[in-house]
């Protein structure tokens, strides 16, 4: 453990740049959820409901 800590302070990285960092980490979290995730999402859901819509009217005939 002292290696890691002693390399993290021989490395001298600035806060700032860390903290650059994160918030593009951040930023691609959210990207990704915007672009991919809620989509999808959407689509299953919808595609869901109306195979159930389907099989139900199907099913009463």
């Amino acid at each position: 453990m002292f290696q890691i800590s002693n390399l993290s302070l021989v490395a001298d990285f600035s806060a700032e740049i860390a903290n650059n960092s994160a918030v593009g980490m951040l930023g691609s979290f959210v990207a990704a959820a915007l672009l991919i995730v809620i989509p999808a999402s959407a689509f299953l859901i919808f595609v869901s409901q109306k195979d159930s819509l389907d099989r139900t009217s199907t099913g009463r005939r």
